[in-house]
């Protein structure tokens, strides 16, 4: 309900308010099954209205390849407005078959990464680190090197072709 998206904001700007006195970021991140916040239009609407500068959203490229979302709604970013990127991609499969276990190496799938990460450095949305979120069991239980070292060849060449490392 619209009502919902009310408190939420409330709420975003009351934890905002916890914690600037920790001085961290609150993050929210637009999950693609959420039926409160599924897309980054959303989530920028809802940060935005909370207007506090310790509540960004946090950006995940699963979710917004495999979400609602398009290209274009990068344009809608301001500079240093996304606290935090999720860096993986997906495979070429009907995206109504993704899950939590379809996430692959940056590098290895079909999202538009260097795209995305070209636009949130073009914007100055983002600059920071980006985090590697994998769930299958053959990157969990794999040995940490070799997985570690395959992330950062593969993640490594997305990141050059957009002109971020």
């Amino acid at each position: 309900m619209e009502d919902d998206y009310k408190t939420g904001i409330d709420q975003m700007r009351t934890v905002g308010e916890v914690a600037q006195q920790f001085r961290v970021t609150m993050m929210a991140e637009f999950t693609r099954g959420s039926s409160f916040i599924s897309t980054l239009t959303t989530a920028l609407r809802v940060a935005r209205a909370a207007a506090h500068p310790n509540v960004k959203p946090l950006f995940d490229c699963y979710h917004f390849w495999s979400g609602n979302n398009k290209l274009e709604d990068l344009d809608l970013l301001k500079p240093g407005e996304i606290g935090h990127v999720h860096f993986q991609d997906v495979p070429d499969i009907p995206r109504e078959l993704l899950d939590q276990t379809t996430r692959l190496i940056p590098g290895e799938g079909v999202s538009p990464l260097t795209a995305i990460l070209k636009k949130l450095s073009d914007k100055g949305s983002y600059s920071g680190p980006l985090s590697v979120e994998l769930f299958l069991p053959k990157y969990q239980q794999g040995d940490p090197y070799e997985v570690a070292r395959d992330i950062r060849q593969k993640a490594e060449g997305v990141m050059r072709r957009a002109g971020v490392l």
